[in-house]
């Protein structure tokens, strides 16, 4: 029969709970005495008593709060080089034993405690659990809660890639207490290992970034996750601030519980100052773009003001009584003008390009009808030059696709002018067609001409900004350059393609090729229905027909502009049309003049001295007139038009207009009597 041998204390403390009855351990100078105990408490055999306190790396303390004492007698912790008595209530006690401290002021029986802390740079984690107090007299359990995986062959290991590490490791309490850290976060930080030790990661944390650092790792503890990753500042010794990665890990006993975090923190100051100057870089390019769109439109404008008199009033000038030579004279003037606007379209498109502001649109249009309209635009300039224009479109192009119709015309219209400005003799033409791809349609459009052609060291320049082809014959230079390069974006811009072959002295063929989508077609409509090219400069654009005005009165309309050449331009429009405008010079007289009659529309320019027309316009809304209000500005850009619909315009007419312009507007408008 086996002996037994009660569990008996020798300091009288006494344990109890759930699922046993009683147990003493009498603490003694170097071990634990089991003793008998009194009916109903539990009774261990002999051979395992010694084997339960090493099972469970269970060991007694007590502490005496007035002398500020805690002596702990536990084999485990004795090998982990934890001495016998700690003194938590010291002065110069570590973070770790302030916590402890803390607790055991406080603590009753039944309270326990995680606490981590080193001792001859060996991480430890012990569970302490409080099982009597008298006074300030307490006394309890404690129990290791270190992880193996830092001990005996694995510990070597461990403290090898520890110390041997280029960047910051560390070994970090729960509370925050550095335990065990290498030389690499040494150097980093400006600390020496005992001046760590003395400190928490809270006090070398940038307040700005402790929060977030906080919740973390308090959702760590909870086991809400295993660890994080961050980007902190940490203050060094010295005072300044460097920025660090951290890369967290919690470690748990066996139970579960958290015992301490693996941290490795590299340092990345210099990776955020190059982060820091690149952002300024791109703030200063960003500021300078700005600048330059700014410039842009305001050049725009001053440039496109007085264009508007000058072709408006070449426009009126042509429909007098005028002789040949005369009518030549207008017409080589108007030519000319229209140059000067082209060449202010071509920067003003190329500077949306480059800001990545031309987007591109989606809709239905009518292929053949699109094609047709630029060639017809087109052939009157060829044939202005002598030159045969062909346009060879077969069944495939009377066919509806999805994309963006201006954009199209646009890039027929480019690589179409400069077919025409570099051919002196022969043809130009016009290849189109419309093939199945693997996602849809390919339209497929060709541009040849039989004039003096590309030189073959300059087919890959022709596509740059600003790169133009000297005529050997003529040392001519023509144009701005910038046609083939917007192409070339436009292109890019919808997926597209574009190739060149070119020989010198015979001619050139341009290929785009473009990925569309089948379109809807207007089942009301007989025939393909008109299209909505983005219409490039004519060299004398003919008077469109009156707008019919009802026959009892004719129709009202206010026109609000501070320019008196252009206030002169509109006037002699609307006077085709039997009309004849209220002005104003700007928004604020509008106003006034809106209250003493109606209006049944108002060309309203943007740019005015005391209001200008946006502002002008939302007060006409709030006041109710519900006319519509057609803006006039020599902003071209989109964002231009954009604003002016925002603020309650019904349209957008850009300087310098033509009288098809104003008097197409009315039309598109339905201008009448009746406005209600």
């Amino acid at each position: 029969m086996v002996k037994h041998r009660r569990v008996k204390s020798l300091d009288g403390i006494s344990v109890s709970g759930p699922g046993f009855t009683r147990w003493n351990v009498r603490m003694n100078a170097s071990r634990a005495e089991f003793m008998p105990a009194p009916s109903g408490e539990i009774d261990l055999p002999q051979h395992l008593v010694g084997a339960f306190a090493s099972a469970f790396s269970v060991g007694a303390w007590t502490c005496d709060l007035g002398e500020g004492v805690l002596d702990l007698l536990s084999p485990v912790l004795d090998f982990r080089n934890v001495p016998r008595r700690l003194y938590p209530c010291r002065a110069d006690r570590s973070p770790s034993m302030k916590q402890l401290h803390g607790w055991l002021e406080t603590c009753a029986p039944g309270d326990a405690f995680t606490i981590s802390f080193t001792f001859r740079d060996d991480p430890v984690a012990v569970r302490i659990f409080c099982t009597e107090r008298q006074g300030d007299l307490i006394r309890g359990l404690v129990q290791d809660c270190s992880s193996g995986s830092l001990n005996e062959e694995n510990d070597l290991r461990f403290r090898m890639a520890l110390m041997g590490a280029a960047h910051g490791i560390a070994l970090v309490g729960i509370d925050g207490e550095w335990l065990q850290m290498n030389e690499a976060l040494c150097r980093m930080l400006g600390y020496t290992a005992e001046e760590l030790r003395a400190r928490t990661f809270q006090d070398i944390t940038w307040p700005d970034d402790l929060e977030a650092d906080l919740d973390l790792m308090h959702e760590c503890i909870e086991g809400k996750r295993d660890g994080y990753q961050m980007e902190k500042r940490y203050i060094r010794k010295d005072g300044e601030i460097i920025w660090g990665y951290l890369a967290v890990a919690i470690l748990r006993a066996e139970n579960g519980e958290p015992l301490y975090f693996i941290s490795q923190i590299q340092d990345i100051t210099a990776q955020k100052q190059a982060e820091a100057e690149i952002v300024a870089a791109r703030d200063d390019a960003k500021r300078a773009s700005e600048a330059k769109s700014a410039f842009l439109a305001s050049m725009s404008h001053e440039i496109r003001t007085p264009m508007t008199g000058v072709m408006g009033m070449l426009d009126m000038l042509q429909e007098t009584e005028v002789s040949g030579d005369q009518l030549e004279l207008i017409r080589t003037a108007r030519s000319s003008a229209e140059m000067l606007l082209s060449i202010i379209n071509d920067v003003l498109d190329m500077a949306k390009l480059e800001a990545g502001k031309v987007e591109i649109a989606s809709r239905d249009f009518h292929a053949e009808t699109l094609l047709r309209t630029v060639c017809d635009m087109m052939a009157s300039r060829a044939e202005s030059k002598g030159l045969n224009f062909n346009a060879v479109l077969p069944l495939s192009t009377r066919t509806w696709l999805k994309g963006d119709p201006d954009r199209i015309s646009q890039i027929l219209f480019n690589l179409l002018g400069n077919a025409v400005k570099f051919t002196e003799q022969g043809d130009v033409t016009l290849t189109a067609e419309t093939r199945q791809a693997a996602s849809g349609l390919d339209l497929v459009l060709r541009v040849a001409d039989t004039g003096r052609g590309i030189p073959a060291d300059k087919i890959d320049s022709i596509f740059r900004e600003f790169e133009r082809i000297e005529d050997s014959k003529s040392s001519r230079i023509e144009g701005t350059g910038l046609g083939l390069a917007i192409v070339q974006r436009l292109v890019d811009a919808m997926n597209g393609g574009i190739a060149v072959e070119s020989i010198e002295g015979k001619g050139s063929l341009f290929t785009v090729t473009l990925p569309l989508v089948a379109g809807a077609g207007v089942v009301e409509a007989k025939g393909p229905p008109p299209a909505e090219p983005k219409a490039a400069p004519a060299p004398a654009a003919p008077v469109p027909a009156p707008v019919e005005a009802t026959p009892d009165a004719p129709l009202s309309v206010l026109v609000v502009e501070d320019n008196p050449v252009n206030r002169k331009v509109i006037g002699s429009v609307l006077s085709i049309a039997g009309i004849e405008p209220v002005y104003t010079f700007d928004g604020a007289a509008a106003l006034e003049a809106v209250k003493e009659r109606e209006f049944d529309v108002i060309f309203m320019d943007v740019m005015m001295p005391v209001m200008d027309g946006l502002t002008a316009t939302r007060k006409l809304r709030e006041m109710g007139f519900k006319a519509p209000i057609l803006g006039l500005t020599a902003n071209a850009m989109a964002h231009h038009r954009e604003a002016c619909l925002e603020a309650g315009m019904d349209d957008h007419i850009a300087k310098p207009f033509r009288p098809a312009d104003i008097l197409g507007a009315l039309k598109a408008h339905g201008v009448t009597r009746e406005h209600g």
